[in-house]
């Protein structure tokens, strides 16, 4: 129970950090002695667009594969507070561990394929 109670808040944590970051209105991209916005320039910089969108790709991918850790936990602990005998137990373990494998392959694909999403769009803005 009490693994699964530190699962759960992991997650919690997560989805919150997340939020946070989606939420932040400060433009970290530009030094604090000159607070630069894009009405004031007119258009953004496609590579500054390029870059803040590849951060936020990977806040992402690492919030996802910390998520299927957290879960993998929380099978895991399902697991131990089932009554299983000794080969179920191994089994269910075995399972939660590649689900979780599972999950954070699938991250990994879509963070990859975000990128070259992001690339493509930065090519096609440049050109």
């Amino acid at each position: 129970m009490n693994a699964q109670l530190k699962a759960i808040f992991a997650a919690i944590a997560v989805t919150a950090s997340m939020a946070a970051v989606a939420a932040d209105p400060v433009d970290h991209t530009h030094s604090t002695a000159t607070p630069v916005s894009s009405a004031t320039t007119g258009a953004t910089d496609p590579l500054v667009d390029a870059r803040n969108e590849k951060t936020q790709a990977k806040a992402e991918y690492k919030a996802r594969k910390k998520v299927a850790e957290a879960n993998k936990t929380l099978d895991v602990a399902d697991c131990k507070t089932a009554s299983l005998d000794t080969k179920e137990l191994a089994d269910c373990k075995q399972e939660a561990r590649a689900d979780a494998k599972e999950s954070k392959r699938e991250a990994k694909h879509v963070y990859k394929a975000e990128k070259a999403d992001i690339k493509a769009d930065t090519k096609a803005q440049l050109n």
